[in-house]
């Protein structure tokens, strides 16, 4: 399916992973709704490239993404209320599954790596940023399909910077202020996400614990 793995190179998947969380809420709702999920768009193209995948499935990879990314701006220009929720979760959908594959190749390569290498760190804070999407994705999905799952919209003029920070702020264990889940699902995510958000850091800060010690002892 693949060509034989190259050495992953992920500084630039984290410095678009970064950008995006820092730079798409300063262009307002719509502008920044759609610089958002053109980074995503590029995040996904990043990420499959860097597989160096046969040239007809990366073509193929590409084409799906860039579907996600037409329904996503068709759902937010759309003024037809019953497409444009129905657009919106085929292309969150997409989004969020190819960012969960992006993940769990990053941490295959991560947790079989004999090695540790700045690579290795730049791979891991970006799957941490992953999830993050990820889940934000998640609880847009929810919110279109169930306006009152959580207190407040999440959802607005199709932009995803409150889903974004919900999401962070659920990873990261920070604690709800202005946001909280109400319905049974999106309660569950949140635990989950929760969860993860304690796990994640622990299992990947042993790793590098343990690639360190390991190289080092060999030397």
């Amino acid at each position: 399916m693949f060509h034989k793995p190259v050495k992953p190179h992920y500084r630039q998947l984290l410095i678009v992973l970064i950008a995006n969380f820092l730079i798409s809420p300063l262009f307002g709702r719509e502008i920044g709704g759609f610089l958002s999920a053109g980074l995503l768009f590029y995040t996904i193209v990043l990420v499959v490239w860097n597989l160096s995948p046969p040239k007809a499935l990366l073509s193929l990879y590409i084409a799906i993404a860039a579907l996600a990314l037409f329904l996503q701006i068709a759902g937010n220009l759309s003024t037809n209320q019953s497409v444009s929720p129905a657009l919106a979760l085929v292309s969150q959908a997409i989004f969020s599954l190819y960012l969960g594959i992006a993940a769990c190749l990053i941490l295959k390569s991560i947790f079989t790596t004999t090695t540790i290498t700045v690579e290795t760190v730049e791979g891991g804070i970006s799957v941490y940023f992953l999830i993050g999407y990820i889940w934000a994705l998640f609880y847009g999905m929810i919110a279109t399909i169930n306006i009152e799952a959580f207190s407040q919209p999440l959802v607005a003029d199709g932009t995803f910077i409150r889903a974004t920070h919900f999401s962070f702020t659920t990873l990261t264990t920070l604690g709800y202020g202005d946001i909280v889940p109400v319905s049974e699902l999106a309660t569950v995510l949140t635990n989950l996400e929760a969860i993860i958000g304690q796990m994640y850091p622990a299992v990947f800060i042993s790793i590098l614990v343990g690639g360190y010690l390991s190289q080092r002892s060999i030397r």
